[in-house]
């Protein structure tokens, strides 16, 4: 006999019409908990949301489970990066999934996602054969979703429905990962810690639970109102249930990182995560982004950050990954004038880096390009090409900002960008639009020197 929790049954939605959800301040702000445990973790869903980017037209088998021992390299025997998800819908995800137990991995442990339902449940336990001991299903927490998307009549039903499968798990061995879908837009007190409280004590105190930001909407700010403060909204269920806690963040306002950073601060145990903040939409919370966060906050446990460089090929061979992405893009390329200047000093400045977060060395690139000349260069980036192009060829050759060479080159690049002027028409004509390749720059000043051919 389920014991009832007192429920809201009346409906809480949050309609703004289709546009831009405002953020209401509490005059108080949300306090982390003094007894939150330590430490934290990361668990991957690449495989699963991740895989479910719209750019993804498939997800190749082989490359899964490269993935896979790639996180596995990542993690280093650390334990942090804690675990990763995979489905087991078609022939191809049980043949990956059964790949993957035979690594034998003790991290990332192996764990699935299903739906919520006994059926599930049960081919899960028959696929698995009881090696798969934790499992996600989804239990959608608000009512746009309880009611709007799934039909259901009441808070109770809803509650009834998803209790089936979390106990049909907890039969089978199975520890029930709960996801809390659309968290931020849920009645909390009126339908979310009453679940959570009923499920706890359904399941002994079994069940985990994952609270969704599904479309987006928390936000990091400590004075946020419920439900779209994360803060406070993971302080509260924290507060309220003592249910063990993960975050699942994803990026439409583009606070994903910050968000995951404060449910990591105000009560969660885990951070759900993506390589390259992939998955529906705007995407999900980036892996190689909480890592960094996870060093800067709580010291390195031992990551090697030396395998992200192929985790980043792998991915790209199906995806897109931004230039501009924090760790794994090309980050470490400059192009404006004074920040060229200041990456040239900064290998002899005895106050360490200048324009530089960190030596690309520690996330394996040492050989990163870091100059490009453009339009906002300065004569510190073309010293530093034909620098390094004398030095590929052999040449004792070395110039600084004072020779007449560079002098000649600047001149010749911005006279490039700038085309000539039309009086007729009043406008700027035949300039040039993309960067000047190292090669180019070699040759003009090959051609000044005397040096063609060299």
């Amino acid at each position: 006999m389920v014991t009832r929790e007192v429920l809201n049954e009346e409906r809480v939605y949050y309609n703004y019409e289709g546009k831009m959800p405002p953020v209401e301040m509490d005059p108080d702000p949300a306090v982390p908990p003094p007894d939150q445990a330590h430490p934290k973790y990361l668990t991957d869903t690449t495989l699963r949301d991740g895989a479910q980017d719209s750019r993804f037209p498939f997800f190749p088998n082989e490359d899964r489970i490269r993935y896979v021992e790639l996180l596995h390299d990542l993690d280093n025997d650390s334990g942090i990066i804690y675990a990763i998800e995979t489905f087991i819908y078609h022939k191809r995800d049980v043949w990956v999934l059964e790949k993957l137990l035979e690594k034998g991995f003790k991290y990332p442990r192996i764990t699935t996602w299903i739906r919520a339902n006994p059926k599930d449940v049960k081919e899960l336990h028959n696929i698995s054969q009881g090696r798969i001991t934790e499992t996600g299903m989804l239990a959608s927490s608000s009512d746009h979703h309880i009611f709007d998307k799934l039909g259901y009549h009441s808070k109770t039903e809803a509650i009834d429905k998803y209790l089936k499968p979390i106990l049909t798990a907890c039969e089978y061995g199975i520890t029930p990962r709960i996801h809390l879908e659309d968290t931020t837009r849920a009645d909390i007190f009126g339908w979310v810690i009453p679940f959570i409280r009923t499920v706890l004590k359904e399941t002994e105190g079994r069940a985990k639970f994952r609270v969704c930001d599904t479309i987006g909407w928390g936000v990091p700010d400590v004075y946020a109102s419920l439900p779209h403060g994360i803060p406070k909204l993971i302080s509260t269920l924290y507060k309220e249930t003592g249910a063990e806690f993960e975050f699942h963040g994803h990026n439409d306002f583009g606070v994903a990182t910050a968000n995951s950073i404060a449910a990591w601060r105000f009560g969660c145990r885990k951070v759900n995560v993506a390589f390259g903040g992939l998955g529906e939409r705007t995407g999900n919370t980036s892996l190689e982004q909480m890592l960094a966060s996870y060093i800067r906050l709580y010291g390195d446990p031992g990551f090697n950050l030396q395998v992200l460089p192929e985790m980043k090929s792998l991915i790209e061979k199906l995806v897109p990954i931004a230039a501009n992405s924090p760790v794994i893009g090309d980050v470490f390329t400059t192009q404006a004038g004074i920040h060229q200047a200041g990456v040239a000093r900064q290998e002899e400045a005895k106050g360490g880096l200048i324009y530089l977060a960190y030596d690309p060395a520690v996330v394996g690139r040492s050989t990163a390009e870091r100059t490009v000349v453009g339009a906002m260069s300065g004569s510190e980036g073309i010293v530093a090409i034909l620098n390094s192009e004398a030095e590929k060829r052999g040449l004792e050759m070395r110039v600084t900002t004072t020779s007449r060479v560079v002098k000649e080159i600047y001149d010749s690049v911005q006279e490039a960008y700038n085309g000539h002027y039309d009086e007729s028409s009043e406008r700027w004509l035949d300039y040039r639009t993309s960067f000047f390749t190292p090669d180019e720059v070699w040759q003009m000043a090959a051609k000044s020197l005397g040096l063609e051919g060299a």
